[in-house]
């Protein structure tokens, strides 16, 4: 069955990111253009995760991740909007676990039957933002058609 598309209001939100890895870093890139407060749980980051860090653009905790510190941070955070599991796959199905014991959202990187919703591919164009998803099972796919709706959204603002 298809998702629904659904745009969602991130600007000041909290996200909470656990893995910190070439995945975890890409979410993140395309995330820190709506304006949401990125918090990661890992106990090491990618090199541009790093940069980030040092630039006060997210928050690390340099940990491996436990259930208890997705306990303290929802609710430090004031529940998070969605929690992204990009770590590998057994901390992801702990993560996946916790967050539907605490109603959180979440996405989980490494088995698409454990997603609340899909990380789609993403077109922006000043305010224009289009999602594209091929329901999980055919990313090459999916990168092709938002690399086509990239480029007519070039023509159209050109």
């Amino acid at each position: 069955m298809a998702f629904f598309p659904l745009f969602v209001e991130l600007a000041e939100k909290q996200i909470i990111v656990i893995g910190g890895g070439r995945v975890a870093a890409r979410r993140i890139e395309t995330l820190s253009e709506f304006g949401c407060m990125i918090t990661i749980v890992s106990p090491r980051i990618d090199g541009g995760l790093a940069s980030l860090y040092k630039e006060g653009k997210i928050a690390w905790r340099q940990k491996e991740y436990k259930t208890a510190e997705l306990e303290r941070l929802a609710e430090a955070v004031k529940r998070p909007v969605f929690v992204l599991a990009a770590a590998n796959p057994a901390v992801n199905q702990v993560v996946v676990w916790d967050c539907r014991r605490l109603g959180i959202p979440v996405n989980d990187a490494s088995d698409r039957r454990n997603c609340d919703f899909y990380f789609p591919g993403l077109v922006k164009e000043g305010e224009t933002v289009v999602g594209i998803t091929a329901g999980g099972t055919d990313h090459k796919k999916a990168a092709a058609l938002t690399a086509a709706v990239r480029k007519i959204i070039s023509d159209v603002e050109s």
